[in-house]
């Protein structure tokens, strides 16, 4: 039932729509209807707004420039500082006494000798300029300078007076003389000869006499000291006593007596440190009283009770005490 509803709908709409399409003319009679459009848009002519005067100028303030009076300053080229006064490198004139060999070169107050079989007398030559900067580092330390010419050779050992010595001062006659084999060690040569001009600093400021009868820990002990830091540099030491430490501690007893047994060099250091110790604790004035006291090479021979007071065995345990402090 609803289906023919349905299409009895269906065909009653279809045929209205039949009716409603008339039959249209052909092209040629047809013409489109005159349909003016009506005027949606109008565009009026809109005045410009009113020109308005410009916005004042806004002003922030700013940095103005004045003129500050500056005080007149006057530069003034300094002086350079005059040159110190330098004192000419000492000087005797004429020759020192005559040696064995050839002269190889003359300083200001040393005559430089070679012989055969040791350093060459290039080498020798070379290092001479030296020999007289040692010798100026002694005066400097002892305080005393050196007045007359004096030579020195360089030879080989076989001519020593003995094995084992390395170096002689013949301070009458004012020579000394340094003993060492061609390959070796021309520093520690340079060394051993500022010893020896140390001894005739101690000769020229004692006078022959005294040097003669000097005790031999101040003898050797002073000439050690003279020579100073070119000798402690042989044993990276910076004092003579930080070298009695290091002898300490090599097992070897600090005792002024006897200890030649260990060797000349190590008794020249231990006496060195000792105549340190008596500089520093009681002067120098003191040291040069008690040097021309000596009366023999024998150790203990000077009079070290009557300038200090007390006894060698006294001092020497004083200068233990002291080794042993910073």
């Amino acid at each position: 039932m609803v289906r023919l509803t349905t299409g009895i709908v269906t065909l009653v709409l279809l045929a209205a729509s039949i009716a409603g399409f008339a039959v249209q003319p052909p092209d040629a009679h047809f013409s489109e209807p005159q349909v003016r459009p009506s005027q949606v848009f109008r565009i009026e002519p809109v005045a410009p707004p009113p020109i308005r005067s410009a916005p004042p100028l806004i002003r922030f303030p700013v940095a103005t420039v004045r003129a500050i009076p500056v005080p007149e300053v006057t530069i003034v080229a300094e002086t350079p500082p005059a040159p110190e006064a330098t004192v000419p490198p000492p000087f005797i004139a004429g020759d020192g006494p005559w040696m064995r060999g050839t002269r190889v070169a003359q300083t200001g107050r040393v005559d430089v000798y070679v012989g055969l079989r040791t350093f060459t007398p290039e080498q020798v030559a070379a290092i001479a300029p030296r020999l007289e900067e040692l010798l100026r580092g002694n005066e400097e330390r002892f305080g005393f300078q050196l007045n007359r010419r004096v030579s020195l050779a360089f030879y080989r050992p076989a001519l020593a007076p003995s094995k084992d010595t390395r170096g002689i001062a013949y301070t009458e006659e004012g020579r000394a003389a340094v003993f060492y084999r061609p390959h070796e060690d021309i520093e520690r040569a340079l060394v051993v000869a500022s010893h020896e001009l140390a001894h005739h600093l101690q000769a020229q400021r004692y006078g022959n006499d005294a040097q003669k009868r000097a005790d031999i820990i101040l003898l050797e002990g002073l000439a050690t000291w003279i020579t100073g830091p070119p000798w402690l540099t042989r044993y990276d030491a910076g004092s003579w006593k930080e070298r009695a430490r290091q002898i300490r501690d090599m097992g070897i007893p600090l005792r002024l007596l006897g200890v030649q047994r260990y060797g000349d060099n190590i008794a020249y250091e231990v006496w060195a440190s000792f105549v340190d110790f008596l500089i520093e604790r009681y002067g120098m004035e003191k040291l040069h009283t008690l040097y021309e006291s000596g009366r023999g090479r024998e150790a203990g021979s000077a009079d070290y009770r009557g300038v200090y007071g007390i006894s060698l065995n006294e001092l020497a345990a004083e200068w233990r005490a002291w080794v042993e402090t910073d």
